[in-house]
């Protein structure tokens, strides 16, 4: 006879987390929305609004899970949700970023 050992499961949700919202530039120059979760580096989505990205940031966090497990997560706190306002991308944070991909391609 074998037993299962009785675990709880738990289903996490993007609004359990801190998040970042920040305006960025996408790769062909327009403005879109970038929402991270604070926690958990590579975290993100991005769409055209705030509400596109909010919408992505469910699967992000499904991928997140997949890739580093469960046993990775800073421990969930209850409770109000804090979300940071960061400011716009410049142009000089968006070339930065350009160059150092060109250097990564080689």
């Amino acid at each position: 006879m074998t037993t299962r050992e009785n675990r709880e499961v738990r289903e996490y949700r993007p609004e359990d987390f801190t998040w970042r919202v920040r305006e960025v530039k996408d790769w062909q120059g327009g403005i879109e929305m970038m929402i991270e979760i604070d926690q958990l580096d590579g975290c993100v989505s991005f769409g055209e609004t705030v509400k596109d990205a909010k919408s992505g940031l469910r699967e992000s966090l499904y991928l997140w899970l997949r890739t580093y497990g469960e046993s990775q997560l800073p421990d969930v706190q209850g409770g109000a949700q804090l979300i940071y306002l960061d400011p716009p991308m410049e142009e000089e944070e968006f070339d930065y970023i350009n160059r150092e991909l060109q250097l990564l391609k080689g």
